[in-house]
C-alpha cells in the first residue's frame, strides 16, 4: 500500500513539475517572440524608398531572426515538431507576419477595439507588426491529470504586437511635397509665374518635414 501511495505521488509530482516547466519556459519564449517581433517592426518603421519597400524590410527581418538554428528549431523547425509556432497557426505551416503600416488607411483598427478619440488624436498606434504565437508545448497528456488540448491543433494560441508608428516613405513625402508646392502657385498667378520652372523638374525644399 505504501508502495501504491510513493509511485502515485511521485506522478503527480513529476505531472506538476512538466506543468510548470511548460509554463515558464513558455512565458520566456514569448518574450523571444515578442523581441522578434518589435525588430521586424522597427525595420518596417524606418524610411524607405516606398512603403511596399518598408514592408519588406519588416518581413525580411523577421525571416532573418527565424533562420538562426537556435530560433528555428523553437519556432519553425523543417519538417515540424517545434515546441512553438511563431507567425503560423499549424504545425509545419510556412511563418508569415502580419504587417499593415498605414498606407491607404490599412492598420489594425479593425481587429482592436481602440476609443475612436485616441485614433483620431494618434496617441495610440495601430500600424505595425502582428505575428500568430502558439505554445504546442502547453498541450499536454499528464497521467493523473488529463489532457489540456483535444488534439495538437486546438489547443492555446495567442498573437504578439508590435505598434509603431511608419516613418514617411520617400514616395509619400515626394506626392505630399508635389501638391504643396502646386497649392502654393495656385494661390496667385504671381506664384505660378515664379514657380512654374519648378514643376516638372526636381526643386530643393528645406524643412519639408520629411
Amino acid at each position: 500500500m505504501i508502495s501504491a501511495d510513493f509511485i502515485f505521488s511521485l506522478t503527480l509530482c513529476a505531472g506538476l513539475c512538466i506543468v510548470l516547466f511548460s509554463l515558464t519556459f513558455t512565458l520566456s519564449m514569448a518574450e523571444v517572440g515578442q523581441y522578434i517581433a518589435f525588430s521586424a517592426s522597427r525595420a518596417h518603421a524606418a524610411a524607405h524608398v516606398d512603403p511596399a519597400m518598408q514592408a519588406k524590410m519588416g518581413t525580411d527581418k523577421f525571416n532573418e531572426l527565424l533562420s538562426k538554428p537556435v530560433l528555428q528549431d523553437l519556432f519553425a523547425k523543417k519538417g515540424g515538431g517545434s515546441w512553438f509556432l511563431l507567425g503560423a497557426e499549424t504545425d509545419g505551416s510556412a511563418p508569415k507576419i502580419d504587417i499593415k503600416g498605414g498606407y491607404n488607411g490599412e492598420d489594425f483598427s479593425n481587429i482592436y477595439s481602440i476609443p475612436k478619440a485616441a485614433v483620431e488624436a494618434a496617441t495610440v498606434p495601430i500600424t505595425g507588426v502582428r505575428v500568430a504565437f502558439v505554445p504546442r508545448i502547453l498541450n499536454l497528456k499528464i497521467a493523473f491529470l488529463g489532457t489540456t488540448a483535444s488534439d495538437s491543433d486546438s489547443g492555446f494560441k495567442s498573437y504578439l504586437t508590435a505598434f509603431m508608428i511608419r516613418e514617411p516613405s520617400q514616395q509619400e513625402c515626394l506626392v505630399q511635397m508635389k501638391a504643396r508646392n502646386e497649392a502654393i502657385l495656385n494661390l496667385s498667378s504671381r506664384y505660378k509665374t515664379l514657380g512654374s520652372s519648378g514643376n516638372s523638374k526636381y526643386v530643393p525644399l528645406e524643412d519639408n518635414g520629411c
